[in-house]
């Protein structure tokens, strides 16, 4: 007759050790990699509204005022009323209603110009500016010196604007800005949580 046997209790304890090791390194990876994916989709996202507003521009002159719609600094001009063109589906399929974090884009436009434009009745802005409030879900963010985008896009929508470079971030809570032409504030490098 055979005698059976199991697993001891050291080699149970081992086991247990070795899949805690392999949990304490994946668990941070997975999680700054649900965090780096988040930013990035953020940023491409704000590059797609942007070629869509330089559209605009072109069109119409200008970029639309931030009041357009009566929503001002929350939403930007989506379809056809009495007062604006379409911007869907003719300059962009769909527009990203949340950011990577599930917060709602902002866009902001200054000064508005004192011209009205004839095919669109209301003024034309010449300054536009749209902006994630990165992971933290609030203005500024980060250790790293990053502003706030309300500060930077109270000086942006100014004519001429006083923030002229970008500034690189390397923290996901720090907001994520276009400004324009060009990101005003914006991630690059090896991110980490600040």
């Amino acid at each position: 007759m055979r005698k059976q046997s199991g697993f001891t209790l050291i080699e149970l304890l081992i086991v247990v050790a070795i899949i805690g090791i392999i949990a304490a390194i994946a668990v941070p990876n997975l999680l700054d990699a649900i965090e780096r994916s988040r930013q990035k989709r953020s940023t491409s996202e704000i590059r797609t509204m942007v070629v869509a507003m330089q559209a605009f521009a072109v069109d119409y002159g200008g970029y639309p005022n931030s009041t357009h719609n009566g929503d001002p600094f929350v939403t930007w001009p989506l379809v056809a009323d009495a007062t604006g063109p379409v911007i869907i589906p003719s300059l962009i399929q769909a527009v990203p209603p949340r950011d990577g974090w599930n917060i709602p884009y902002t866009y902001g436009a200054g000064p508005d110009s004192t011209v009205i434009q004839g095919s669109l009745g209301e003024p034309i802005a010449s300054r536009f500016v749209i902006y994630s409030l990165g992971s933290d879900k609030s203005p500024g963010g980060g250790t790293d010196g990053s502003a706030p985008a309300p500060a930077i896009q109270a000086s942006w929508c100014q004519e001429p604007p006083v923030a002229l470079g970008t500034m690189i971030t390397h923290c996901y809570e720090s907001d994520i800005l276009w400004g324009d032409a060009h990101f005003v504030q914006s991630p690059d490098g090896k991110q980490r949580k600040c």
